[in-house]
């Protein structure tokens, strides 16, 4: 048809001169330097060059091993431009597209894909509703509910750029990264995401969500980082931080969670509340055991308050605190060095509302402190204790209060709702 640069055979041939199209039958094969169609309907246009194929048809390209079907389709030779339409299969080594329409450059071996398309690899699975693809590069654009899914890990957003060569995927708004075997969630609206490394970063509204076995962990944050590493998962949370898990609320400026040793670290102003006591710090670190909170450390500046009624705050500071927990609740406290504790001691008598009975300070260089109920059952003073017991009326505002209380139930979230403004993010 084009000297030897592309040629047309069939088992019929008509031609029209009135509107110069060549209607080929039966066993068609069109051949250009790099691709076959067999096929057994074709219309030859001579006039624009373009081969229109219907009731199927087979298209093969030599060097890429690409072979792609569909019920119909057309071929502009002088573009080296391909128009699939209807059950539309792209197949490769190491791939397979499926979908409704697709657009296929020859030269530059790209297809566009139009309505919902899949590819499946060997270990990756891709799905979308426009985007394309580019066989030479393995570089890509998925675009409409793009859903990217290798191992363990899936990947949503409104649009994802991937390379396949370098395993890496950029996603925009509305993302989506989730890890079955880490049992995590992370969201935002810009994000990226390593398969080879298994490292993700997510900004702009960032969320987290580690699932336990009978509760989960909410986690909001400016960026998120997650890295695996031959010891399990770790999660870095950059500025903003606040968490929410039904017993344990916290915030910071920043965290980080391992998940080999279930330990939640927390720098600058870090704040935790477990029931009714607050827990402050320079660093605080919080050990978990199968979802279950175990145990707890705070380096300097240690400080822990809990509400007792209007005014009124237990309060126990130091330099370190080493806490315990029993179903969740803070059980045990000690304290090292330098221990200062204000209690108010409370009157329960039978059928009567408790009721302060005096305010206890107490200085000793270490300070064990029993909790029950949530309440401060027993203290135990160590190395030179000294302390006095004042009746409320009689009790000043230094006998009340220790050097660096600070009440913030203001930072507290009261559900996972709280962590992002009321007109802000939705949640999975």
């Amino acid at each position: 048809v084009q000297g030897d640069s592309l040629s047309l055979s069939g088992d019929r041939l008509y031609v029209s001169n009135s509107n110069k199209i060549a209607q080929l039958r039966d066993n068609i094969k069109l051949r250009d330097r790099e691709m076959l169609l067999v096929t057994d309907i074709v219309d030859y246009d001579l006039d624009t060059d373009i081969a229109s194929y219907y009731g199927g048809g087979v298209i093969t390209n030599r060097e890429s091993q690409n072979r792609l079907t569909s019920e119909e389709g057309y071929y502009d030779s002088k573009s080296e431009f391909f128009h699939f339409r209807d059950n539309v299969t792209l197949k490769n080594p190491e791939y397979t597209i499926l979908c409704d329409t697709l657009k296929y450059a020859s030269r530059s071996e790209t297809a566009w894909f139009l309505g919902p398309s899949t590819i499946q690899g060997q270990d990756m699975s891709i799905y979308c509703e426009n985007g394309w693809y580019n066989t030479q590069t393995d570089k890509s654009q998925f675009n409409q509910n793009a859903r990217i899914t290798t191992g363990s890990t899936t990947l949503k957003g409104d649009s994802i750029a991937y390379d396949a060569k370098q395993g890496e995927g950029e996603i925009f708004c509305n993302v989506f990264i989730q890890d079955t075997t880490s049992n995590y969630i992370i969201t935002g609206d810009y994000g990226r995401h390593n398969e080879k490394t298994g490292n993700s970063l997510v900004t702009d509204r960032a969320l987290m969500i580690q699932t336990f076995a009978e509760d989960s962990l909410y986690m909001r944050a400016d960026t998120l980082l997650s890295s695996k590493d031959s010891l399990g998962q770790e999660i870095k949370a950059f500025h903003s931080v606040r968490f929410f898990k039904s017993d344990l609320q916290g915030a910071a400026d920043s965290l980080t969670y391992r998940d080999s040793d279930s330990l939640l670290t927390m720098f600058r102003a870090p704040v935790i509340w477990s029931k009714d006591s607050q827990i402050t710090g320079d660093t605080i670190r919080l050990f978990l055991a199968n979802g279950q909170l175990n145990s707890l450390l705070v380096d300097y500046n240690a400080f822990i308050a809990s509400r007792v009624s209007e005014g009124a705050y237990n309060q126990i500071k130091g330099r370190t605190l080493v806490g315990a927990f029993s179903e969740n609740k803070l059980v045990q406290i000690d304290i090292n060095g330098n221990g200062q504790a204000i209690y108010f001691p409370l009157d329960e008598s039978e059928g009567e509302p408790p009721k302060t009975i005096g305010v206890n300070k107490a200085e000793c260089s270490n300070i064990s402190i029993r909790i029950d109920d949530n309440q401060i059952s027993r203290i135990s003073m160590k190395v030179q204790p000294s302390g006095a017991l004042h009746p409320p009326k009689k009790a000043s505002q230094n006998d009340r209060w220790l050097p660096g209380f600070n009440w913030q139930g203001d930072r507290r979230p009261q559900s996972r709702f709280d962590l992002f403004p009321k007109t802000g993010k939705k949640f999975p």
